[in-house]
């Protein structure tokens, strides 16, 4: 074997050595790979891919964060609510995008944009002694004086619609001060409006009248109810500053009318309920007596006869027959016997009268 100088290119690693002896594998350059001449390779496959890799992290990481409010940004309205909405991001103010029909389709109202839903179906507000029927689940009524003094308890009803000509007026005024658009800040909101509406023109109207004509005149009863719908609508609108809430056949674009206001029953102290039906009873018993044409005693022994507490027999006409009426003693001693009756014929009446008058 021929020995290799000092000059020798032996153990060289740029590739001009000769082939390792016996079959041996090529020793494994550590390091940079470097091109013919000793110029170093660059990386630029490796940091090509890892750049890339990167940057489909972090989409990945903003579509996931993102998908959320992507998702919450489609809406629709239900049929019986109308929507309004306002945009207001991260990154921008609060500004009215506009009003949204109720049973509309699925639509995009933006990235973090706010849509807010009120009725759009009549609502009611009921003041009931009956539990769990009125606004408010215990018993509950209105008491008001009437011009002699007598405290009426009335149970009423409210019926009306929201006036969606000037919602977004409505949302800006009242809706964000009382949360309106969810179920708690809508009943706080009728309640505090109407239920101080209805007190004021209810004792007002009701200090008018008398409780006989209250009571007992129900025309009087429907003129009153009349005149509290109509200022109940007047405060309102005062007291708010516009017509926000419209009669229940109220439609959009249409006149708004008033709210719907009915009595549902009236009330008085039982002392004078009795007092009343008493004085009542007695009228229409004066009433009867002129009617039949009898005097006072007459009219008590027709009434009498009529509830089958005297007996009557018809007798044949002419000639005087004497009827002695039962005892009512019953034979006890130390009691006087009770007069005989003597009823007396003729042809053209009958007439039953007490003995000895």
């Amino acid at each position: 074997m021929a020995e290799r100088g000092e000059g020798s290119d032996e153990g060289k690693f740029d590739g001009s050595e000769e082939p390792s002896p016996l079959g041996a594998a090529e020793p494994m350059v550590v390091g940079p790979e470097r091109a013919a001449g000793g110029r170093q390779m660059p990386w630029t496959a490796r940091r090509s891919r890892s750049w890339k890799w990167w940057l489909v992290v972090a989409a990945g990481i903003v579509v996931l964060a993102l998908l959320p409010p992507i998702v919450k940004g489609f809406k629709k309205t239900p049929r019986n609510r109308i929507g309004i909405s306002y945009g207001g991001g991260p990154i921008e103010g609060a500004h009215y995008q506009g009003i949204i029909q109720p049973g509309s389709n699925l639509f995009f109202n933006g990235l973090f944009d706010s849509l807010y839903l009120y009725p759009s179906d009549q609502q009611n507000y009921i003041i009931s002694l009956q539990r769990g029927v009125g606004a408010q689940k215990s018993p509950d009524s209105i008491v008001a004086p009437t011009s002699d003094r007598v405290q009426v308890t009335y149970q009423v009803a409210v019926y009306f619609k929201l006036n969606t000509n000037i919602l977004r007026r409505f949302h800006e005024q009242l809706g964000l001060q009382y949360k309106a658009y969810t179920g708690l800040g809508w009943y706080n909101l009728i309640r505090d409006t109407f239920r101080q509406q209805i007190e004021n023109a209810l004792q007002e109207e009701t200090r008018r009248l008398t409780v006989n004509q209250i009571f007992g005149d129900s025309q009087q009863l429907v003129a009153l109810q009349q005149r509290v719908q109509g200022k109940i609508s007047q405060n309102l609108e005062g007291a708010l500053g516009a017509r926000f809430f419209c009669s229940p056949d109220f439609s959009a674009g249409g006149l708004c009318g008033e709210p719907r206001f009915v009595i549902k029953a009236v009330g008085l102290p039982a002392s004078v309920t009795n007092a009343f039906n008493a004085f009542r009873a007695a009228q229409s018993e004066a009433d009867a007596i002129r009617t039949l044409g009898l005097s006072p005693d007459q009219y008590n022994f027709y009434k009498a006869i009529s509830s089958g507490k005297v007996n009557f027999w018809v007798l044949p006409s002419g000639g005087g027959i004497t009827i002695a009426g039962p005892s009512t003693s019953g034979g006890s001693s130390g009691s006087l016997p009770s007069p005989p009756s003597t009823t007396t014929t003729s042809p053209t009446s009958t007439t039953t009268r007490p003995a000895g008058r």
